[in-house]
């Protein structure tokens, strides 16, 4: 008997993708980002790789890769500003109907957290409401302990305080959505 092809696509749930923002952002693992039924069917229009690129390209996407350790030590602000630049750019292509995926190798620590900066930046919400939209989206999701630090700097520096008061986000998932449970998903603004 002949090995079974396997369908394009996720193929379990850690290489699901989450939406973030209905029909705009969306936040998956390098799989997805080479999967043309995913990036078909859902008309994504951009790929925004943080650190790792896709094992192949797909036809009528535009792709942009920076580079990003999931190190403790790695510094956000530069590829923070620059990812910034391109999910705004990414949204409003095809005349305000562009729709872009984030990921990086498993989206669980650098592109959520480029995600929940984005989030913070221009849409004006505060750390505990973008990482709660974000973590009840896609529940694996555990920035590293260094990246919740600066993500909480760019609150303060954002808002004057920090809407976390935790170091490391808890390690169960379940505990994680626990802790978000009471963030609202306000937050408005502009891409």
């Amino acid at each position: 008997m002949p090995p079974r092809k396997r369908k394009p696509g996720p193929r379990s749930s850690s290489d699901a993708v989450s939406v973030i923002l209905p029909n705009a952002l969306y936040l998956g693992p390098r799989s997805a980002a080479s999967s043309t039924a995913f990036l078909t069917s859902e008309h994504i229009t951009h790929v925004l790789s943080i650190g790792i690129s896709p094992s192949r390209k797909v036809d009528d996407v535009v792709y942009h890769r920076l580079a990003l350790a999931d190190s403790t030590t790695s510094p956000l602000d530069v590829t923070l500003k620059l990812s910034i630049e391109i999910i705004g750019a990414a949204l409003e292509s095809k005349k305000g109907a562009g729709k872009i995926l984030v990921h990086c190798s498993a989206g669980v620590s650098r592109s959520p957290t480029i995600v929940v900066g984005y989030l913070m930046k221009k849409r004006g919400m505060t750390l505990k409401e973008a990482l709660g939209r974000v973590i009840r989206s896609r529940p694996q999701v555990s920035p590293n302990s260094g990246f919740l630090r600066q993500l909480k700097e760019l609150e303060v520096e954002l808002r004057g305080d920090s809407s976390i008061d935790v170091d490391e986000l808890p390690r169960r998932e379940v505990d994680r959505l626990a802790y978000f449970a009471d963030a609202s998903t306000g937050g408005s603004g502009s891409s």
